[in-house]
């Protein structure tokens, strides 16, 4: 599933290019997507409105309309937002087309058809935003927030990470790497961490996070750019996919865990 340094990328990627556009024409080829609304429903509310800013929250791409409306979408495992010059004919994996005018098209595919898009009048009685914890390159999360986290619970460490309620847009992959450059190994109990534990934590979410924008994030699944290209952090990785391979501090062979029905990739010698 794209996190959040695929969603950043994302949004950097299109902002220039969407912002001040107008959505001339929608095709829905699948529905799916905007359910429970009808296409027809979608189509009237969203035509015609200009895109006036583009946003992220956690793992939520956030198209503000006017207007007034917003435009929710979260591209769950396979969903990707495209920048390209209009079809003849749709994708096989096409399931919204948005017309920006001047040739131009947003296309939304999605492999295994489980992103969803919702529209929101206002942002601010949003549930689905409203519930989320901070966003981990904010200053809110700090030694003191992830400190309050961790005594509130004795759940794995890693289910911390990965709790959106807790912390906004970490998942599988970064939770992994994160705990790495950490020292800390996934199955420890996040109340007994102790406090120096904790500030290694929070400094390799910011670290971890930061790298992975900058390298436009990571490309081993689906998840492509708005151009289409792949990001490039999956090259850095340390651990996460690779196990029984050499660890890159000690050589030890990565072991992989099932945690949550997710797989959890470390090294038992570096990670305590």
């Amino acid at each position: 599933m794209p996190e959040l340094p695929e969603v950043e990328t994302l949004v950097r990627g299109l902002k220039p290019h969407v912002v001040g556009k107008t959505i001339r024409k929608i095709n829905i080829f699948r529905s799916l997507p905007i359910l429970p609304l009808k296409p027809t429903e979608f189509i009237k509310s969203v035509e015609s409105r200009k895109i006036v800013d583009l946003t992220r929250r956690a793992k939520y791409l956030i198209f503000h309309l006017t207007p007034e409306l917003y435009l929710l979408a979260h591209l769950r495992m396979t969903g990707k937002f495209i920048l390209t010059n209009h079809l003849p004919s749709p994708g096989k994996y096409h399931r919204i087309w948005f017309s920006l005018g001047k040739k131009k098209l947003l296309v939304f595919e999605d492999i295994r058809c489980l992103g969803k898009m919702e529209l929101v009048k206002k942002l601010s009685i949003c549930h689905k935003l409203s519930r989320l914890g901070p966003e981990p390159l904010s200053k809110k999360l700090n030694a003191s927030y992830f400190n309050k986290c961790c005594n509130e619970t004795t759940r794995p460490i890693k289910a911390v990470l990965m709790d959106q309620g807790k912390i906004a847009g970490i998942g599988n992959i970064y939770a992994s790497e994160i705990l790495f450059k950490a020292g800390i190994h996934p199955e420890r109990q996040a109340k007994f961490l102790t406090h120096m534990e904790r500030k290694q934590i929070v400094h390799a979410i910011k670290t971890i996070l930061k790298k992975a924008i900058q390298l436009q994030g990571t490309s081993v699944f689906t998840f492509r750019r708005a151009d289409n290209k792949m990001g490039e952090f999956q090259n850095f990785l340390n651990v996460y996919g690779k196990t029984g391979q050499p660890c890159p501090k000690c050589d030890r062979p990565i072991q992989r865990i099932v945690q949550y029905q997710r797989s959890t990739f470390f090294c038992s010698q570096c990670q305590r």
